[in-house]
C-alpha cells in the first residue's frame, strides 16, 4: 500500500495500467488496494484520459475532501500555524510575533486557544484530523519526544513538548528540528518529487540544515546530521551557545550579522546602509556574504546534493546578491562537480517549517498508511 501512494504521489494522478507497470505489482492486487485507498478516503478517482490505444483512463490521485493535516512551527521569534489537505494546498494559516515571548508555559498562552480553535474548525466542518506535525528548534530526543538545550532557545531544555501537545489535543503528534520539517516541505510538497537528494538552510535567529538523501531525511547518531549553523567559520571565534567556538551561527545569523554593524539594529537599516555606501556596512555585508560563501562550500563538500535550498528570515536580504555567490562557489567546487550547482530559494518562504510540519504526518501516511488511519480512528 505504502509503495502505491508513493507512486501516486510522484506521479500526483496515474492509472491503475501505470500504477501496474511502476510497482510490478499484479493488476489484481492495485485494484484490490485502490478500492481499499478509496474506501479510506485517502485517494480518488480523477476524469478519464485517453489511453495510447483504446479505453480511456481512469485517473487515481490524493482525495482532498476528507483529511486535514495541522502543521505547527514554534520559532524563536514566530509561531505558525498552518492546515493542509492531503495534496498540499494551504487551507489556513495563523502566524503570530513570540519575540517577547520566552519559554513553554509563555509560548502556549498564545498557542494554545489558536490551536483549539484551529482544531474545533476542522471538525465542525466534517474533516478528519490525521494528526499534528510540529517543528521546533532543536536538538531533541525523539524517542522521547522532548527537547534537550536548543540554543538561544531559553526556557526549553528537557521539555516533553510530545507528550504535552497529544494530552492537550489529543492528535497523533510528529515533533522534528525545523530546519528538517524545513527539508520535508521540500521533499513532499515542493522541489522533491524530481530532487531525491537535498539539503534545506534555514538561517534567522539560528542557522540550521535538513539532508534529504535518497528522498529520507537524515539525523545521524545524536541527531546532529545537518547542524550546519555550528560548522565552524571563524577559527578561535565568539562563544555559541551550543559549546562550540566560531560557528557560522554566531556571524552568520540575523543577531551574528548585527552584532558586526554599529550603526543601527534590524537588517532593514542595515540594508539601507548598504545601498548608501556607508563603510562600515558595506564590510559588515561582505563579510556575511564570506561567511555564507564559506558554509555553502562545506556543505557541497560533505553532503554532496544534488539541490541546495535556501530559506529563513534572513534569506530575502542577501537574495540580491546570490548569483556572485554562486559565481565564487562554482570556483571553489571540483571541476567535473561545478556545473552542477544549484541553489534555490524555498518554495514556502516565511511558512516553510510549519508546511514542513505538516508534511511530516504526510509522510507518516505515505509510509504506514494503515498504522496512522487506525491511529486516527481510534
Amino acid at each position: 500500500m505504502s509503495e502505491v501512494l508513493e507512486k501516486i504521489w510522484q506521479h500526483q494522478q496515474i492509472s491503475r495500467v501505470e500504477l501496474v507497470e511502476h510497482t510490478g505489482l499484479t493488476s489484481g492486487t492495485i485494484t484490490n488496494l485502490t478500492h481499499e485507498l478509496i474506501e479510506l478516503g485517502v485517494i480518488r478517482e480523477f476524469e478519464a484520459v485517453s489511453g495510447n490505444v483504446g479505453r480511456r483512463r481512469v485517473m487515481l490521485g490524493f482525495d482532498s475532501r476528507r483529511y486535514r493535516i495541522i502543521g505547527l512551527d514554534i520559532g524563536r521569534a514566530t509561531m505558525e500555524i498552518v492546515v493542509v489537505d492531503l495534496n498540499g494546498k494551504i487551507v489556513r494559516t495563523i502566524e503570530r510575533d513570540m519575540s517577547d515571548r520566552k519559554g513553554p508555559d509563555d509560548y502556549f498562552e498564545v498557542i494554545d486557544p489558536l490551536l483549539r480553535e484551529v482544531k474545533r474548525d476542522i471538525e465542525s466542518e466534517g474533516y478528519t484530523i490525521l494528526g499534528l506535525g510540529v517543528g521546533v528548534p532543536g536538538p531533541m530526543d525523539y524517542g522521547a519526544g522532548t527537547l534537550l538545550d536548543p540554543p538561544n532557545f531559553p526556557g526549553w531544555k528537557n521539555y516533553p513538548l510530545r507528550s504535552v501537545l497529544e494530552q492537550k489535543f489529543g492528535l497523533t503528534t510528529l515533533i522534528e528540528d525545523d530546519a528538517r520539517t524545513s527539508a520535508m516541505a521540500e521533499r513532499w510538497y515542493g522541489l522533491g518529487r524530481t530532487t531525491q537528494n537535498l539539503v534545506f538552510i534555514t538561517m534567522g535567529i539560528g542557522i540550521g540544515g535538513g539532508v534529504v538523501t535518497d528522498g529520507k531525511i537524515v539525523r545521524g547518531t545524536n541527531g546532529l546530521c545537518g547542524q550546519v549553523g555550528h560548522m565552524t567559520i571563524v577559527i578561535n571565534g565568539k562563544m555559541c551557545d551550543c559549546g562550540n567556538r566560531g560557528c557560522w551561527e554566531t556571524v552568520g545569523s540575523i543577531p551574528g550579522i548585527l552584532s558586526r554593524w554599529s550603526g543601527g539594529n534590524s537588517m532593514e537599516q542595515l540594508l539601507a546602509a548598504v545601498r548608501a555606501g556607508e563603510p562600515e556596512a558595506l564590510k559588515c555585508m561582505e563579510d556575511t556574504l564570506s561567511y555564507l560563501e564559506t558554509g555553502l562550500i562545506n556543505v557541497y563538500n560533505l553532503y554532496d546534493p544534488e539541490l541546495v535550498v535556501l530559506g529563513g528570515r534572513l534569506y530575502p536580504y542577501l537574495a540580491d546578491y546570490l548569483l556572485p555567490v554562486q559565481n565564487h562557489l562554482r570556483s571553489r567546487l571540483y571541476a567535473f562537480a561545478k556545473d552542477r550547482l544549484n541553489i534555490v530559494p524555498s518554495t514556502y518562504g516565511t511558512s516553510q517549517s510549519a508546511v514542513g510540519a505538516a508534511a511530516l504526518v504526510f509522510g507518516f501516511l505515505l509510509s504506514e498508511p494503515v498504522r496512522l488511519l487506525a491511529l486516527t480512528e481510534g
